[in-house]
């Protein structure tokens, strides 16, 4: 796990909506997509920048997607969903996207094959194709990566990239928006040794930046009919440096919820 220890100091941060980037479709190149929305828009890329971008988008682009018409609910599914809280299609492709099944009620909570723990393993139904269910990318922080390279050649300096995805919390209601994929950055900023304003020194502090930064961006990205799948933010002081999403996650050891 790398962190960055520097001081997280920045005069304003901006949030900016990428616009005009037309409905994906299976197989499109969003960094195609991108530069040309961006060019539209008399929009360009700075040093420092962070580009965030919706899972969703991501996901079509790789096929990643089921045609409802195609699944066949197993007993199980139909069990969970006889609950009353999803269709008996969502859940059976949660639990085929699943590692492991946390609960089964009152909502399904799985660990997904990614390692993410999240109601019905991120199955989507919004803002998907007619007739179809929206699983998370195989693996977000390659697919972060493949589009880091892709922007950051053509910009010609790094710009990291995130991938997120909206996701409920324990012990809170509401759902943020959460890095699940991660390049070009550390996940982290870590502030032990600084000294705090009456000059005692930080023992731990561990701060998931990339997670703050996913969930200002929703500010601007939205859950509905925004079509903004993609955002920039400006202004953070953030070192380049490489890091994974999965840095993020707890491993079960870990689990203080038991």
């Amino acid at each position: 796990m790398q962190s960055l220890n520097y001081p997280m100091k920045t005069k304003k941060i901006e949030v900016i909506p990428v616009t005009g980037i037309p409905i994906v479709q299976q197989d499109d190149d969003i960094t195609q997509l991108l530069a040309v929305a961006m060019n539209d828009a008399a929009l360009s890329l700075v040093r420092g920048d962070v580009l965030i971008v919706s899972h969703t988008i991501v996901s079509i682009a790789e096929g990643r997607m089921y045609e409802e018409s195609g699944i066949v609910p197993s007993q199980k599914a139909r069990e969970i969903a006889a609950i009353g809280f999803s269709s008996e299609t969502r859940v059976e492709i949660a639990l085929q996207e699943a590692s492991d099944i946390i609960r089964e009620e009152p909502v399904l909570i799985t660990k997904t094959k990614q390692g993410i723990i999240t109601d019905f393993s991120g199955v989507d139904e919004s803002n998907a194709p007619e007739g179809t269910l929206i699983v998370l990318p195989e693996d977000s922080d390659q697919s972060a990566l493949r589009i880091h390279k892709s922007i950051s050649e053509a910009a010609g300096f790094s710009v990291p990239v995130i991938i997120t995805d909206t996701q409920g919390r324990p012990w809170r209601k509401g759902a943020v928006n959460l890095a699940i994929g991660i390049a070009g950055m550390s996940p982290f900023v870590k502030n032990e040794g600084r000294k705090d304003i009456f000059g005692k020194t930080l023992r731990s502090s561990l701060v998931c930046v990339a997670d703050e930064i996913a969930a200002s961006a929703e500010l601007v990205m939205g859950q509905a009919d925004e079509k903004v799948p993609v955002a920039i933010i400006r202004g953070f002081s953030l070192e380049c440096t490489s890091g994974s999403a999965q840095d993020i996650l707890r491993e079960g050891s870990e689990n203080i919820f038991k």
